[in-house]
C-alpha cells in the first residue's frame, strides 16, 4: 500500500536520517506560520533555503535511509558515475569544507566483489601517497565490508573529456598548459615509483582556474587479472604494452597516452582510431597507424608538433624516457610559441629540414666514399639539410658498425667513385641480409660505372642513381629511399 507523503512525514524522514534537525525545521514552520502546510510548498522551501539538495530530497521521497552520509561527510549531490563507482559532492559535517566522495557501487561491495573492493582500496591508498598540485589529493580511504569510499579534493571544474566535447580543438598554448600540468603530475608520481596506467581525458580534471589535475592512479603497477587484457579500464595500455614489449608499470606508456591527449587537444581529432572492438584495441597496427599531427592539423606550431611526435613514438627507446623530459620540452616550446605571437618569423625560422625526422631529430646518414674531396662535398651538402653525417672510406667498417647496432644509421649512401664494384657488392650485401635489408640505401654510381646498375638489387627503399647529377637530385634520392622504407 502506497503511503501519501505529507510535509510532516517528509520532515520526519529527514530528521530520522539526520539530514535535518528540528532546529532547521523550526525556521521552515515559522515561515508558514503552521505545520499544516501543503507538501509542494514545503519541499520548495527546503530546497530554496539550502536545507536540502534535490538529490537528498529525491532519496527521502523514495524512502531511502542510507546514502546521506559516509563517515563525517554529508552527501550533497552526484557529480559523476563510472562502471565501478559514483562520485558525490559532500561537506564535512563539522568544518563545512567541500570534498568529493567516491563510493564503490553496491554490487561490488557485496559478497563476491572482493577483487573490485581490493582494487578500489588500492586506488585510494596509492593516491593518498601523492600530494601535488596537479594530482587530485586523497584524504581518507574506507574499505570495510559493504562500506567502501574514498574522500578526495573537490575540484570546481569538469573533466577534460566533457570540457573537450564543449570546446573542441584547443588553442595551442592552452593545450600545452594542460599537457604540462599532466606531465608535472606524472613526473611527481614517477619519482615516487608510481605510474598511472589508465590515463585518458576522463581522468583529467580541469579546474575553474584552468589547472589540470590527474585522478585515479589506482591501476598503477597492478599485476594479475585486474591489469591484463581482459580489464576494460586498461585494454589500451595492454595493447601498447604488448606491441612494444614493455612492463605494465613502464612510465613511457603513460607518456604515450599523454601524447594522445595532447594530440587531440591540438588537432581536434583522436590520435588512435576509436573503437569498442577489443581485438582492434589490442592490435599493434592501431598504434602504428597514427597520422602525423601536421597532416591532420597543419597549423600546429612545429615545436609543439615535434613534442607530440616524440611522445607517440611506437619504439619506447625513441619516446621521452621520463615525464620530466617531456615537461622540460613543453616549457621551452610554450615560451617559443608565446614569443612568436608578436613575431611569427621566430617560428618560421624553425621550419623542419629534410634531414630531420618528424620529431625534429637529425637523421643519421652514413656515407661510404673513399675520395676525401667528395667526402667534404657530401658533408656540406647534407649537413645543411639537417642530417647528422658520418663518413667511412671502407665498406667493411660500415658492416662492423651495423652489426654492432642495426639502428646505428637511418640511411646509407654508397659511392662507387673510387670503390667501383666494391660499392655494388656492399649494396647487394646489405639487401641480402635480413638484418640490413630494410635500411634505406642509395648507390651512387660514378661516371663510367653505369653498367653496374643492372646488377643492383633494388627495392622501394634501395635506390640506384648515376652521375652526373645535381645535389638536389641526390638529396631527392635519399628522401625517396627514406620514404620507401
Amino acid at each position: 500500500m502506497t503511503t501519501t507523503l505529507t510535509a510532516e512525514k517528509l520532515a520526519q524522514r529527514a530528521v530520522d536520517v539526520n539530514v535535518l534537525t528540528e532546529q532547521d525545521l523550526n525556521g521552515v514552520w515559522a515561515e508558514f506560520g503552521t505545520r499544516a502546510v501543503d507538501y509542494e510548498p514545503f519541499k520548495q522551501s527546503l530546497v530554496r533555503r539550502g536545507l536540502l539538495t534535490n538529490y537528498q530530497l529525491d532519496r527521502l521521497i523514495e524512502g531511502y535511509r542510507n546514502g546521506f552520509f559516509y563517515g563525517d561527510y554529508k552527501i550533497l549531490y552526484g557529480v559523476g558515475a563510472g562502471t565501478f563507482a559514483r562520485v558525490f559532492r559532500a561537506t564535512h559535517v563539522r568544518t563545512g569544507e567541500l570534498f568529493a566522495v567516491k563510493v564503490l557501487r553496491s554490487r561490488y561491495s557485496r559478497a563476491g566483489g572482493d577483487d573490485k573492493r581490493d582494487l578500489f582500496r588500492r586506488e585510494g591508498e596509492l593516491g593518498a601517497q601523492l600530494k601535488h598540485p596537479n594530482i587530485v589529493g586523497i584524504h581518507e580511504v574506507v574499505s570495510s565490508g559493504a562500506t567502501n569510499y574514498i574522500v578526495m579534493d573537490f575540484v570546481e571544474g569538469q573533466n577534460l573529456r566533457d570540457f573537450y566535447k564543449v570546446r573542441g580543438k584547443f588553442d595551442p598554448l592552452d593545450a600545452t598548459r594542460i599537457a604540462a600540468d599532466m606531465m608535472a603530475g606524472l613526473n611527481y608520481a614517477f619519482l615516487k615509483g608510481i605510474t598511472h596506467r589508465d590515463l585518458k581525458m576522463s581522468n583529467v580534471i580541469v579546474s575553474s582556474e584552468g589547472d589540470a589535475k590527474i585522478l585515479d592512479f589506482g591501476l598503477a603497477g597492478m599485476e594479475g587479472a585486474e591489469a591484463d587484457e581482459a580489464n576494460p579500464r586498461t585494454i589500451d595500455y595492454a595493447g601498447l604494452e604488448r606491441a612494444t614489449n614493455v612492463r605494465k608499470d613502464d612510465t613511457r606508456s603513460d607518456i604515450f597516452f599523454a601524447g594522445c591527449i595532447y594530440y587531440q587537444l591540438l588537432s581536434g581529432k583522436p590520435a588512435l582510431a576509436e573503437t569498442r572492438e577489443r581485438s582492434q584495441r589490442l592490435s599493434k597496427s592501431r598504434f602504428m597507424e597514427i597520422k602525423p599531427l601536421l597532416d591532420v592539423a597543419p597549423g600546429v606550431p612545429l615545436p609543439l608538433a615535434r613534442i607530440v611526435t616524440k611522445a607517440l613514438e611506437l619504439d619506447p627507446a625513441r619516446r621521452y624516457q621520463t615525464p620530466g623530459e617531456m615537461l622540460a620540452d613543453l616549457k621551452v616550446a610554450a615560451k617559443r610559441v608565446a614569443e612568436a605571437k608578436d613575431n611569427p618569423a621566430l617560428l618560421e625560422e624553425q621550419v623542419k629540414l629534410e634531414g630531420q625526422d618528424d620529431a625534429g631529430e637529425a637523421r643519421k646518414l652514413m656515407i661510404v666514399e673513399s675520395d676525401h674531396k667528395m667526402q667534404d662535398l657530401f658533408r656540406e651538402l647534407f649537413k645543411k639539410q639537417g642530417y647528422r653525417v658520418l663518413v667511412t672510406t671502407d665498406p667493411e667498417r660500415l658492416f662492423q658498425r651495423i652489426y654492432d647496432d642495426v639502428k646505428a644509421f637511418d640511411v646509407i649512401m654508397l659511392s662507387s667513385g673510387q670503390l667501383g664494384r666494391e660499392a655494388l657488392d656492399a649494396f647487394n650485401k646489405l639487401g641480402g641480409d635480413m638484418r640490413t635489408k630494410l635500411i634505406p640505401t642509395v648507390l651512387l654510381l660514378g661516371e663510367g660505372h653505369g653498367v653496374l646498375a643492372g646488377e643492383a638489387q633494388t627495392t622501394s627503399s634501395r635506390i640506384v642513381v648515376k652521375m652526373p647529377l645535381k645535389g638536389s637530385e641526390l638529396r631527392a634520392a635519399i628522401l625517396k629511399a627514406l620514404a620507401g622504407k
